[in-house]
């Protein structure tokens, strides 16, 4: 659960005006809780972290999103690692990411990436002082050349999975060729990439079908082409 200024604090000088804050509209959490921590120091409390601590093995069920013994500070964090007993831990953002994954084509690409790229540092950042915590970076898909890019620059900040969109690329799909050198990399690199399962509408887009290629006129050559209408029936040869 990040601060306010999750994304700006690590962004660009040339493009930090233009970074939004973080928006906490889709959670349970106040602005009035954010704008106390804020007040802070972007810290919790002294008395809040002892509080937090005094729950031991319930911390995990007790306290969520902002509230949470490191949600925000890396140093809290390793405190919680260390009570809970969490070998290893994949790190993921929260509401940052709503800006650079958002699927409008209104916001320029140089604006979007470099929030994301932002996101990446301060990710790469928080994880870096505990081996236990395994940074998950985010690569929006939607301009290839922006997000093979933004890859390679990731990869090197020691990010350890890539979290994409759950949804197609705008007017994309994500098996485009334009995007064979981001799977390439990832490949290369040993580096999974991550999705939210079931975040996206059922219904099937246009977009999932544009992949660059010609479109596929049957399932099988040589002698016999399979079409979907066949398929039903090929079962019975076979069978009689």
């Amino acid at each position: 659960m990040e601060l306010p200024d999750f994304l700006k604090k690590y962004a660009d000088p040339d493009i930090r005006e233009e970074v939004p804050e973080v928006s906490y509209s889709a959670s349970l959490v106040t602005d009035e809780e954010v704008a106390i921590i804020m007040d802070q120091g972007g810290k919790h409390s002294e008395e809040h972290v002892a509080a937090q601590i005094a729950l031991g093995d319930q911390l995990i069920e007790s306290s969520k999103e902002i509230q949470a013994l490191g949600a925000f500070n890396k140093t809290d964090r390793t405190t919680a690692m260390d009570l809970l007993g969490f070998k290893k831990q994949l790190v993921f953002a929260t509401h940052s990411v709503a800006f650079p994954f958002h699927p409008s084509s209104k916001k320029p690409s140089k604006l979007r990436y470099g929030a994301t790229r932002a996101h990446n540092r301060h990710m790469a950042d928080f994880c870096s002082d505990d081996d236990r915590l395994m940074g998950v970076g985010i690569v929006p898909l939607d301009d290839p050349e922006f997000a093979i890019r933004e890859l390679g620059t990731t990869l090197k900040e020691g990010i350890e999975a890539v979290w994409v969109p759950h949804r197609a690329p705008i007017e994309i799909s994500p098996g485009h060729v334009d995007l064979e050198p981001f799977w390439a990399l990832l490949a290369e690199s040993g580096t999974p990439f991550v999705i939210h399962v079931g975040g996206s509408p059922l219904q099937t887009l246009k977009a999932w079908s544009n992949n660059g290629r010609a479109p596929t006129k049957d399932w099988m050559g040589g002698g016999e082409n399979v079409r979907t209408k066949d398929a039903a029936l090929l079962h019975q040869p076979p069978e009689t």
